[in-house]
């Protein structure tokens, strides 16, 4: 079925309902969140559980690569250290806002501090949605955070009902996102550096491997704004809600932001876990364009017509980027998904093994990123925030 033909198709029942004189009488919404018990069980308690802090391990010394993830380091010895949040159940009274970090059509995401404790977080309100699916969703959510134990990924550190949303508290990552960071470098008329990018690309690429082998969870949302970095210069991956279990290497449901769907994606049909390296390969376009690739004047469904049949996104010929890099980016976004690479296969690839062996030294990321926003690398109180 042609992509017309498909959008059209689901046009039809819209258009059926809007053509009835009488609209059907709506069904009343059900108390929000308060019948799901399985999810209110979760919440009732303290998540940070220390009995599950040892229930983590990492692969065998057999599969271990020291420049892969095959090996799926976690933390050292497979639990996390101290949290100081362990002994605390989070309730909204203790909790005090700072300011917004950022808001979209998933929820607002605000920098808060716990009282008790004086710990920062950030902290994603998300409206409760009475649906039982949706209520199923929030559970998986918070049970895959609560299961993710990586240097890739931000750190859950529980979540609570704030009277009719789910407020879920998460490591605070003081260098902003992608998104945020590419401007911010684009403002003082500066670029970032391939080495740098490769960096990025690596990080990304653990924390999808991570994702996929440990917890068989696609990203699916994969984008600028959804990478962070801390101030030590850490990339990890975050906001992986929209993400699902994946069933025999393949998910079926069309979420996600239209502008880094794969095609595949995009015509309706089944998705492995190669569409996040399709993701990815547009976001390191954009990140390294410091711009959106796709023209801005696109209407959503031109855009949809536009990812599919027209050529991928490229990085200008007449700028001095490597062949390297520019082949990563080729195989990343090849169109045919059986033929692109897995996020462990791509992790292969010359410009990512190249990148692997650099050492802090090489690529001082904590550097760079302090660079962006003008923090000094002085011993003392954290640096101020910016955006």
């Amino acid at each position: 079925m042609s992509l017309a033909r498909s959008h059209a198709r689901k046009m039809k029942p819209a258009l059926h309902v809007q053509l009835n004189s009488t609209p059907p009488p709506k069904a009343p919404s059900p108390a929000p969140l308060l019948n799901s018990r399985p999810l209110m069980d979760y919440l009732g308690r303290n998540p940070r559980d220390p009995m599950r802090e040892t229930q983590y391990t990492i692969a065998s010394g057999a599969d271990r690569n020291p420049r892969s993830i095959r090996s799926i380091p976690e933390t050292p010895g497979g639990t996390r250290g101290p949290d100081p949040l362990m002994n605390y159940t989070l309730r909204p009274e203790d909790m005090v806002e700072d300011r917004k970090l950022g808001e979209g059509s998933a929820g607002t995401v605000s920098k808060v501090r716990h009282v008790p404790t004086g710990f920062v977080m950030a902290r994603k309100h998300v409206r409760c949605d009475p649906n039982p699916d949706f209520q199923r969703l929030l559970e998986r959510e918070l049970k895959t955070l609560d299961r993710c134990h990586s240097p890739w990924i931000v750190t859950f550190y529980g979540a609570y009902m704030d009277g009719d949303e789910l407020a879920i508290c998460m490591e605070y990552c003081e260098g902003g996102s992608m998104e945020s960071v590419y401007k911010r470098v684009a403002e003082k008329g500066m670029s970032i550096s391939e080495k740098v990018l490769g960096k990025i690309s690596e990080a990304v690429l653990n924390g999808l491997v991570y994702l996929h082998k440990m917890h068989h969870v696609i990203h699916r949302d994969l984008k600028p704004s959804n990478i962070v970095v801390t101030m030590e210069g850490n990339i990890k991956l975050c906001d992986f809600g929209v993400s699902g279990d994946l069933v025999n290497s393949l998910a079926e449901t069309f979420v996600g932001t239209s502008y880094y769907m794969a095609p595949e994606r995009i015509q309706g049909g089944k998705y492995p876990v190669q569409s996040d390296v399709w993701s990815l390969g547009l976001t390191m376009v954009e990140i390294a364009q410091l711009k959106n690739p796709f023209p801005s004047n696109l209407a959503p469904f031109e855009l949809l017509h536009y990812i599919v049949n027209q050529p991928v996104p490229s990085l200008p010929e007449d700028e001095p980027w490597s062949e390297p890099f520019r082949d990563f980016l080729r195989q990343c976004m090849i169109k045919d998904f059986m033929k692109r690479p897995t996020p462990e296969q791509i992790m292969e690839h010359p410009f990512i093994v190249e990148s692997s062996i650099r050492t802090p030294q090489e690529v001082d990321m904590q550097a760079w990123i302090r660079d962006v926003w003008d923090f000094e690398a002085k011993p003392g109180p954290p640096p101020p925030d910016k955006e």
